[in-house]
């Protein structure tokens, strides 16, 4: 069915649609009979309004564009409830886009954005991403970006991350505390700066404690450390185990009942968005990484970046 437009309104009534325009808006020149007559031909005929068209007008869409690396059952559905929750209050509306862990089809993504004509930008970057130099016409059409979580080194847009130093350095120090003598580091990719910096918090913290043997691996996926620890555990013996994330936190988990480890008082840490741990095991103990409150705390930014005038380059630690 062909949608309804005010020129349609226009031509059933024989008025111009300014008129029907003016009328709908309860403009005080136009009669209240003209009024009634346009709303009523407006609901019979079921015509609604062209947000798009209004808000370019306004020049502002208010949509933003969500652009993530890829969409799983860890950690993005809770940062997406934050950024809703924080959107839908001030009017928004914003679409999402998966990279897949692609540096090209996040390229994609951000001309998607751009030809959109979003009002802003939350990105999270992508594994292969390396520089920023694919947001050079964003900030050249001055359209406001907030990274979040997944992030390079950069100075043009805001970024919001977790304190991934403090958040290792607990784990470790949680796991001495424990008396653990033989410990795993079970990280992810190693590529990551996100991997890197929890790495060197991790290693530095237990280098304090005396008589400690730290083993650690890279796992870009809950199947990786799956099949990495099936070979570790034949060599070793560990009392103590530290995953990065839950993503390998659930790859630790099923290996370790495999082995028929999972109950013999060896200390599970993890750094998690704090709802897998307490389904898997209500041993394992964890440093939460809150998404929802990543999502708000990086919507937030980009409204306040939206309504200002003045584009923010902080990094923000949460």
């Amino acid at each position: 069915m062909k949608r309804t437009t005010i020129k349609d309104l226009a031509q059933m009534l024989n008025i111009s649609a300014s008129t029907v325009s003016r009328a709908l808006k309860d403009h005080p020149d136009i009669s209240s009979s003209l009024k009634l007559k346009v709303k009523e031909a407006a609901e019979t005929f079921n015509y609604i309004p062209n947000d798009f068209a209004i808000n370019f007008r306004k020049n502002h869409s208010k949509v933003v564009g969500l652009i993530v690396p890829e969409i799983s059952m860890f950690f993005i559905p809770s940062i997406i409830n934050g950024i809703s929750s924080v959107l839908n209050k001030e009017g928004y509306r914003f679409f999402i886009l998966s990279s897949n862990e692609s540096y090209e089809t996040e390229k994609e993504h951000i001309e998607t954005c751009i030809n959109s004509r979003v009002d802003g930008i939350l990105l999270s970057m992508t594994n292969e991403t390396a520089d920023s130099s694919h947001l050079n016409k964003v900030k050249e059409m001055k359209i406001p970006v907030v990274i979040f979580d997944k992030t390079i080194p950069q100075r043009q847009f805001a970024s919001v991350v977790f304190d991934n130093v403090k958040n290792a350095e607990l784990c470790a120090e949680k796991l001495i505390n424990y008396g653990c003598r033989t410990i795993l580091g079970i990280f992810g990719d190693e590529n990551l700066d996100i991997t890197q910096s929890r790495l060197a918090a991790f290693q530095n913290t237990i280098k304090k404690a005396e008589n400690i043997e730290l083993h650690t691996i890279f796992c870009k996926s809950t199947d990786s450390v799956k099949q990495q620890l099936n070979e570790v555990l034949k060599e070793h013996n560990f009392d103590g185990f530290f995953a990065m994330s839950d993503e390998t936190l659930m790859g630790l988990h099923s290996s370790l009942i495999k082995k028929n480890l999972n109950n013999s008082g060896k200390k599970v840490i993890a750094i998690s968005e704090g709802t897998l741990p307490k389904h898997l095991d209500e041993n394992y103990e964890f440093i939460i990484n809150n998404g929802f409150t990543m999502g708000v705390f990086a919507a937030n930014e980009l409204m306040n970046t939206i309504k200002g005038e003045s584009p923010n380059t902080e990094c923000y630690y949460i």
